[in-house]
């Protein structure tokens, strides 16, 4: 350990990991620099008045396994108590090491805002028993670049939050995960804003019953390849693809969707797209479309006409500022059940009423929006 610590220890911005197999032991060794006498370890979050109980439950579970019962906490060689920040008169670079002390089954919130680090190795971290990785990286918003490629994932069962609020990732190669047993991928890529390329093509997806804003303002990316994406068991897209500015074309005919419930906000803000195809839709069971292609600003068209909307109740601002907008096919919509269609068509300034094609269920629609 002696010899990969002085290989390190003039480098502000590099984290190493050892394992002691004698003692089954993981140690992860980071040098972080001080800002103001502060040292940003894991986040301790005192302040829960504002959660609802499962989402304290969750929380302190997940701290739980990182504090206290797996892990010891070493500012340079001495024992400190766990804490959000750690005031310290130490002078220069400051060693922090985890150690791990029993059998690693949970990495979530493992970094949580370490907002201090730029780079970390985990090319010799074990986490074959890992299930939980809710968190693990999120806030980590200086970040540059991660090699996971030695992670084994088999086990992990929840990537929430993973790496939201990774703001200066631009890349991240996952070519290497097994994530055919991850129920939940909520807000996953949330807020990654510089991220331009990302790998998913090792993707399984057949157990994932949750995709809330997985991909939430990830602003940078013009593409995503989802080919490997199997939805089948899905119940929420809300937000999937919100705010995500600089897609121009996404190919989502390997969705199966028959199993989502709300698609609000899905296509949100994605003001690069000039064209979509959801001719593989199967829009039976939703039953919220609210603001799902709100201020697509650049779609000039699209066909819905494949579309089930007998369950849909919200509509709202669907179209709003699709100011591109000059044709509409909506000639399956059935909107029998729909009770809000509060500016639906709302600043679509291209859009006459002649060139949205509508079957009598869906009359209202025109009555409501342009009289």
């Amino acid at each position: 350990m002696s010899n990969e610590l002085n290989k390190i220890k003039n480098n502000d911005n590099i984290s190493n990991i050892n394992e002691n197999k004698n003692e089954l032991k993981n140690e992860i060794i980071c040098i972080y620099n001080k800002q103001d006498n502060e040292i940003n370890l894991l986040h301790d979050y005192n302040d829960l008045d504002d959660w609802d109980e499962k989402q304290k439950k969750l929380y302190l579970e997940g701290r739980n396994n990182i504090n206290g019962k797996n892990i010891e906490i070493y500012i340079n060689n001495k024992k400190i108590e766990f804490d959000y920040k750690y005031k310290s008169n130490e002078k220069g670079n400051i060693k922090v090491i985890y150690k791990f002390n029993k059998l690693l089954t949970s990495t979530s919130y493992m970094f949580w805002k370490c907002s201090s680090l730029k780079s970390i190795d985990l090319s010799s971290f074990n986490t074959s028993n890992v299930n939980d990785m809710s968190y693990m990286f999120s806030r980590c918003s200086l970040l540059t670049s991660i090699d996971l490629s030695s992670f084994n994932t088999s086990n992990v069962k929840d990537m929430r939050w993973m790496f939201s609020f990774c703001s200066s990732l631009k890349s991240i190669d996952l070519s290497s995960f097994n994530t055919s047993n991850v129920k939940n991928m909520k807000y996953m890529f949330s807020d990654c804003y510089s991220l331009e390329s990302i790998d998913l093509s090792s993707f399984n997806t057949s157990n994932v019953n949750n995709m809330i804003d997985m991909f939430w303002k990830c602003s940078s990316l013009k593409s995503i390849d989802l080919s490997s994406f199997n939805t089948s068991n899905v119940n929420d897209m809300t937000g999937i693809f919100s705010h995500c500015s600089s897609l121009t074309s996404i190919d989502l005919s390997s969705f199966n969707t028959s199993n989502v419930k709300n698609m609000s906000h899905m296509f949100n803000h994605c003001s690069s797209l000039t064209s979509i195809d959801l001719s593989s839709f199967n829009t039976s069971n939703v039953n919220n479309m609210r603001e799902m292609f709100n201020s697509c600003s650049s779609l000039n068209l699209i066909d819905l006409s494949s579309f089930n909307t007998s369950n849909v109740i919200d509509m709202r601002s669907m179209f709003e500022c699709c100011s591109s907008l000059t044709s509409i096919n909506l000639s399956s919509f059935n909107t029998s059940n729909c009770k809000d269609m509060r500016w639906m068509f709302e600043d679509c300034i291209s859009l006459k009423k002649e060139t949205i094609k509508i079957n009598e269920s869906g009359k209202k629609i025109l009555e409501f929006n342009f009289k």
